[in-house]
C-alpha cells in the first residue's frame, strides 16, 4: 500500500523526516483470449482514476492479482511482443501498488503480469525482507515462468520505488541472461524510483551511525526488514547495484545490463525519495526524467504517480518506442503533502 520510505517536512527537514520514517515502518510491522490483441477488444478494465480509487478497487481482494494481470495463457500480440511484468514497492503488495498500471497495460493490449515478493505471504505488507533474497529467490523464476508461458524472448519491466531496484540486482546477479546470450529483459522503467536510496547521502550516514536511529534500524532489520536499511542511500546493497565493481559474482559491471534500455521516472513532487534525484543514475543506458518535463501542473507524488495519466503516457512511449503517442497533461493530485525538496 505505501510504497517507498521517507516523509520529510518542517524545519530540520531531514532529520525530522528520518525520524518519521523509522516511526511509520515501525507501524507498518479468467484467463486471457489467445492474443493480446483480441484481450483489448473484447475485455476493456476499469483503470482507477486516483490513488484513493485504486486502495477501494484493492480493498475487494487485497490477496489477488489486479485486473488484467496474470492471466497465464495469455499471448503477446506482434504489436507487443514482450509481457510486462509490474513491481510494487515497499510495505505495498500488487493489489495495493499496481491497481492502476495492470488494467492500464492490459487494455493496451499487453500481457501483464504481477507478483508480491518479500514479505510474509499472509501478509499485505511486501518488500521488506532482504532485497537480493526477493530479487534471486522470486523474482528470478517468476520471470523465467512468464517466458515459458508467453514463449516470449524478453519481458520489460514497470517497478515503482523499491520494485525499481530490487530487479536490478537480478539483473546483475542472477540468471538474466538466456542460453542464446541475449538479456532477459527488453526495457527496464523505474517509477518514483530509489535508485540511489531513499535518502541524500549526509542524512542516510547520520541515520546509520547517530543513536537513537542507529538502534532503531538495528531493530528494523531484526525484525524481517532487511530492505529498510538497504534502501538508504550509501548501502552496501545500493553499492552493488551501482558501483563500477568488478563485484564477486556479478554478470556484468556497473550499473547497466548491456543490451537493456532504462528509463527512470521520477517526480519533483515525491515526498518519500528526498531529494527526487536520487532516483536518476548518470549513465548512457539510462533515460532519466520527470512527469513535470511533460506537464508542469502535474503533481503527483511518490504514490499517485502510478495512478498518473501522464506517467501512463512516458511509460507507454517508452515501452513502444516505435510508436510514440502525445503525453496528455493532467493535474493529477498528490496522495500526501508535500515536501521540501534540496
Amino acid at each position: 500500500m505505501f510504497s517507498g520510505g521517507w516523509i520529510v517536512w518542517g524545519s530540520d527537514m531531514r532529520i525530522r523526516g528520518g525520524a518519521i520514517l523509522i516511526a511509520f515502518l515501525l507501524w507498518a510491522g479468467s484467463a486471457c483470449s489467445p492474443s493480446a490483441t483480441a484481450l483489448r477488444s473484447s475485455t476493456t478494465y476499469r483503470v482507477p482514476a486516483t490513488f484513493a480509487d485504486g486502495l477501494l478497487v484493492a480493498i475487494a481482494d487485497l490477496y489477488g492479482s489486479p485486473a488484467g494481470a496474470n492471466h497465464w495463457d495469455c499471448v503477446p500480440s506482434e504489436a507487443h511482443p514482450r509481457p510486462v511484468i509490474l513491481l510494487h514497492g515497499i510495505l505495498g503488495n500488487m493489489a495495493d501498488n499496481l491497481s492502476g498500471l495492470s488494467p492500464m497495460l492490459a487494455n493496451e493490449g499487453y500481457c501483464v503480469f504481477a507478483l508480491n515478493y518479500g514479505g510474509d505471504p499472509l501478509s499485505i505488507f511486501g518488500g521488506v525482507i532482504d532485497i537480493r533474497e526477493s530479487a534471486i529467490k522470486q523474482f528470478g523464476p517468476f520471470v523465467d515462468s512468464v517466458l515459458a508461458a508467453t514463449k516470449a524472448e524478453q519481458v520489460d519491466i514497470v517497478g515503482h520505488s523499491e520494485g525499481s531496484v530490487m530487479p536490478r540486482y537480478w539483473m546483475r546477479y542472477g540468471s538474466s541472461v538466456a542460453s542464446n546470450g541475449s538479456p532477459k529483459v527488453g526495457h527496464m522503467i523505474g517509477v518514483a524510483p530509489a535508485s540511489q536510496g531513499a535518502l541524500d547521502a549526509e542524512l542516510a550516514e547520520r541515520l546509520r551511525t547517530n543513536e537513537p536511529f542507529k538502534s532503531v534500524q538495528k531493530a528494523l532489520a531484526e525484525n524481517g526488514c532487511g530492505a529498510c536499511l538497504q534502501l538508504m542511500n550509501g548501502s552496501e546493497f545500493m553499492t552493488s547495484i551501482n558501483g563500477a565493481g568488478p563485484f564477486p559474482g556479478e554478470r556484468f559491471s556497473g550499473p547497466a545490463q548491456p543490451g537493456v534500455s532504462y528509463m527512470m521516472l521520477a517526480t519533483t513532487w515525491d515526498n518519500f525519495v528526498v531529494p527526487y534525484r536520487a532516483g536518476f543514475i548518470d549513465h548512457p543506458q539510462f533515460k532519466n526524467q520527470t512527469v513535470q518535463q511533460s506537464c508542469l501542473i502535474d503533481h503527483a507524488d511518490h504514490l499517485s504517480i502510478v495512478f498518473d495519466p501522464v506517467a501512463y503516457d512516458l511509460i507507454l512511449n517508452e515501452l513502444d518506442l516505435d510508436n510514440p503517442r502525445p503525453v496528455r497533461c493532467v493535474a493529477t493530485e498528490p496522495a500526501f503533502t508535500s515536501v521540501e525538496q534540496p
